[in-house]
């Protein structure tokens, strides 16, 4: 999840996945904008993204999003919430699960 501390303007989705070919490409370098990362969904409301990324990449992944701190010139973070080798895994959050 991408959070905006000072508002500021909502990227679409193709934005926000240029966003973070942007940040592979200026922590890790050609190799790293090279990595196949797929923005599965994106919710521009909530600035919550869902990302694929083979399990190789997850660390290269993480730490440029970790450290990309501006985006047009303003404050931004990426937060991770939740990571997962099944995608389904990420449907629910077993924490909340109510058993009868």
């Amino acid at each position: 999840r991408r959070e905006l501390p000072d508002g500021g303007a909502r990227p679409n989705a193709a934005q926000f996945k240029q966003l973070v070919v942007t940040a592979l490409r200026e922590l890790h370098g050609e190799v790293g904008a090279a990595l196949p990362v797929d923005v599965l969904t994106y919710e521009e409301k909530t600035l919550s993204a869902i990302l694929r990324v083979i399990s190789s990449g997850l660390v290269k992944l993480w730490s440029a999003l970790t450290l990309l701190g501006f985006y047009q010139n303003r404050r931004c973070a990426f937060r991770v919430l939740q990571t997962s080798p099944f995608l389904l895994a990420l449907s629910g959050n077993s924490r909340e699960l109510v058993l009868d």
